[in-house]
């Protein structure tokens, strides 16, 4: 059985290329805490791994750059998208169809990344 991949941002940021990192669940992560920021009763995981201290990716940015190998890409400022399980394309309504019948936007300056997928108009 493989470990379960688990994509995380780094807790001080430093805008370098380990600001986002995906992890192995078994070889990577020694333990995790809890950070309550502000003394909010909700606290935070904080994974405790080699190369630092790491929460789960949980922003679109995050998204977008640890998933973008696995065929996920930014159609519009509040999503990002798997391509690969677009159903079609509503070049008209600037979205994109998905097989359950949900969709999502796409912004007009990126409607050349999916072009070259089926295209029709929903109704």
């Amino acid at each position: 059985m493989t470990s379960p991949r688990i994509f995380c941002v780094r807790v001080d940021k430093k805008g370098d290329e380990f600001d986002y990192m995906e992890f192995d669940l078994t070889e990577d992560i020694f333990y995790v805490s809890i950070y309550r920021p502000k003394k909010n009763k909700d606290g935070i995981f904080v994974l405790h791994t080699r190369y630092g201290m790491y929460h789960w990716v949980n922003t679109l940015e995050g998204a977008k750059r640890q998933w973008r190998n696995y065929g996920f890409v930014a159609l519009d400022s509040v999503n990002v998208v798997n391509v690969n399980k677009i159903s079609f394309v509503d070049p008209v309504a600037y979205k994109v169809y998905f097989e359950d019948g949900s969709s999502t936007t796409v912004s007009s300056n990126r409607m050349e990344l999916i072009e070259h997928l089926p295209q029709k108009t929903a109704q």
